[in-house]
């Protein structure tokens, strides 16, 4: 068989991760949402007064208050341990759309996994490769993305902590899904199609990828939060979506996976949350 250009596989895996994202991946505040938390007085999230009436980009500060009584009918706060509680208990729902999409894309790339991850990692790799391609796939690692979502808290708390949650809850659903499927990664030698069933072990956790899901979570809130730059936020969770794949960790259909996790996690926080509930 004839190999493809390691180029034109790269553009076709990171096309498919940013189609996917952006078709499933909807605006999750599309219309008001009234408050309905019992508020009482706790540590809260408190939103300065604002006189426009629709949420715009220049998101107003979270301010942190404890002590005063809360309740008033003009009153914006939100109890933090409610909140939390809203979105880690919150129903899991999933649309039978994105769920088919998913099931055959992931279907059909399970059949080419072996050949497209042959594709990425033919050839020599210099040691300039392996040092950039090891630097972008730690930028999915956990602590790097919440070491990110820190760095925006100093200018857009409400979107840190959005997108700080959507990366702890995808990482909770990608340790589900890993321990369950129990998927033999690439450098055991056992193929593609080895799934060892339920389990705890690193060497058979390939899929979903983590550093992917996670990703694409912090992309998601993003994108979410400043839709003008989406695509660069997808684009940059794609770049390390495939360097998962370029560095042995995951099979393609693994990333693949973890883009649908992480952007189903974002939505799922942000459909939960209290914090941009309020109107103005």
């Amino acid at each position: 068989m004839q190999r493809v250009p390691f180029c034109v596989v790269t553009v076709l895996i990171l096309s498919c991760c940013l189609a996917f994202s952006l078709f499933a991946s909807p605006q999750a505040f599309a219309g008001v949402v009234k408050a309905q938390h019992d508020l009482r007085v706790a540590t809260v999230l408190a939103i300065p007064s604002h006189q426009d009436h629709e949420l715009t980009t220049d998101h107003l500060p979270l301010v942190l208050d404890s002590g005063d009584e809360v309740g008033h009918p003009f009153d914006k706060r939100v109890d933090i341990a409610n909140d939390l509680r809203r979105i880690y208990t919150g129903p899991i729902e999933v649309k039978g759309s994105d769920l088919c999409l998913l099931m055959i894309g992931a279907g059909t790339m399970l059949l080419m996994d072996e050949d497209i991850y042959d594709m990425i990692n033919s050839g020599p790799k210099s040691p300039e490769d392996r040092q950039i391609s090891g630097i972008v796939t730690e930028l999915g690692n956990s602590l790097s993305a919440l070491a990110i979502c820190g760095l925006i808290s100093t200018r857009d708390r409400e979107t840190a902590y959005l997108a700080a949650n959507a990366v702890a809850y995808s990482g909770i659903a990608c340790l589900t899904l890993k321990a369950a499927f129990g998927r033999a990664r690439p450098w055991q030698g056992e193929g593609p199609h080895s799934f060892a069933g339920p389990r705890i072990n690193d060497a058979y956790s390939s899929m979903p990828s983590g550093h992917t899901a996670t990703a694409f979570a912090l992309a998601t809130v993003l994108a979410n939060r400043y839709p003008k730059y989406k695509h660069l936020f997808y684009a940059c969770a794609s770049v390390i979506a495939l360097s998962r794949v370029y560095v042995n960790a995951h099979w393609p259909s693994d990333v693949l996976a973890g883009a649908a996790v992480g952007v189903w996690s974002a939505n799922h926080v942000m459909r939960n949350s209290s914090i941009l509930e309020i109107r103005w």
